[in-house]
């Protein structure tokens, strides 16, 4: 059986369900914000208390999947930590878990928006404090590939050790390294991610990230010349992107990205769907019309099924139909595991799927 490692973030998710008091408000941009009215009381209706984190989110992806899987996390010594590795544990997943004597379990407090989309309320607590010795490199050895979530602050330090580890002891597989970062490793603490670069097979960010990384990666004036958009090709493709001070394309991102070894990139998009680059090809899929819940975990839900099925042998087509399937399957519930579908079932929807939704579009880089 192929074997995973997940690494990452585990938090205690308490998701806030309620019918009124919480008000849309749009700013000049036209970004929705929710807007809490000072000195008021707000009416919950129900709590919904779960898992979440990157490393636990797709833990569970993977073993719904079929996988043999080991997830890698640091939390706190309280109840709020036994929780997630026994909840865990009861999935059949095979749990490594630090413990902080000093800080508590990681939370978040999620609140959906009535555009279905929700605010994160996240105290990272004890994820901030996972060590190089936290991860030892036996949990590397018989593995087929290591999945790298979101590593906060300095956590994120370990990430060079953790590629170049996986990278050396992993045999007889092509796909050893894929990482999903976090916010603050695409900006403030970006150095180390640069540095493994050239260690990471499939690099995962959402539109939002990629704008950032770009910032980071080049010079603070850039100017993007325009290269490679497509007039009546997807969002992204279309024209300049700018963020801050620079501009670029899509195309000129992966270029830069590229440029540092890696081997796949992904940019998901949220509504409008996700890009999956290769240095010659990139392959376009749109969202599916979904019933939206909860967005929480749509991430996750898409890179681990992405890289399931490729590990699988799956072709790059249908591992983007598998990863859209699982996304959508998963915002379709108030938390980020209850949606996740078996392959089996994903096999079954393919079996029915529009393979003509995926476009591919070459391009040289």
């Amino acid at each position: 059986m192929t074997k995973v490692l997940t690494i990452g973030a585990a938090t205690q998710d308490i998701i806030i369900e309620y019918h009124e008091g919480l008000d849309v408000a749009l700013v000049t941009q036209g970004t929705p914000h929710l807007a809490f009215k000072e000195g008021s009381k707000i009416e919950v209706e129900k709590l919904h208390y779960a898992t979440g984190g990157g490393a636990t989110n797709s833990a569970a992806s993977f073993s719904q999947l079929g996988y043999e899987v080991t997830t890698a996390f640091k939390v706190g010594d309280d109840p709020a930590g036994t929780c997630i590795i026994e909840s865990l544990q009861n999935e059949g997943i095979d749990v490594h878990a630090a413990v902080s004597k000093k800080e508590q379990t990681g939370v978040s407090f999620i609140i959906p928006s009535s555009k279905r989309d929700r605010v994160v309320f996240t105290y990272r607590g004890a994820n901030t404090t996972l060590e190089q010795r936290d991860i030892p490199t036996t949990l590397f050895e018989q593995i087929n590939c290591v999945y790298i979530t979101s590593l906060t602050h300095k956590a994120a330090d370990i990430l060079p050790h953790l590629a170049y580890t996986a990278q050396k002891t992993i045999s007889g597989s092509n796909l050893k390294v894929a990482v999903n970062p976090g916010t603050s490793q695409l900006t403030k603490n970006v150095a180390p991610l640069k540095a493994t670069l050239s260690h990471i097979d499939i690099l995962i960010t959402n539109s939002h990230e990629m704008k950032l990384f770009m910032e980071s990666l080049k010079p603070r004036f850039f100017k993007s010349t325009g290269a490679g958009t497509i007039a009546d090709g997807p969002p992204l493709t279309r024209g300049i992107l700018s963020y801050g001070k620079i501009t670029f394309t899509l195309h000129e991102y992966l270029k830069e990205v590229f440029k540092y070894g890696v081997k796949r990139i992904v940019v998901t998009d949220g509504k409008q769907g996700v890009y999956v680059a290769t240095k010659d090809q990139l392959f376009f899929h749109p969202s599916l019309p979904t019933e939206v819940v909860n967005s929480l975990g749509a991430g996750d839900a898409f890179g681990s099924c992405l890289v399931a099925n490729l590990l699988r042998g799956k072709t790059i087509e249908d591992s983007i139909r598998a990863g859209i399937l699982n996304a959508s399957s998963v915002i379709m519930h108030h938390d980020a595991k209850s949606g996740l579908l078996t392959q089996s079932e994903i096999n079954g929807y393919l079996t029915e799927f529009d393979n003509n939704l995926l476009t591919i579009y070459p391009h040289n880089i």
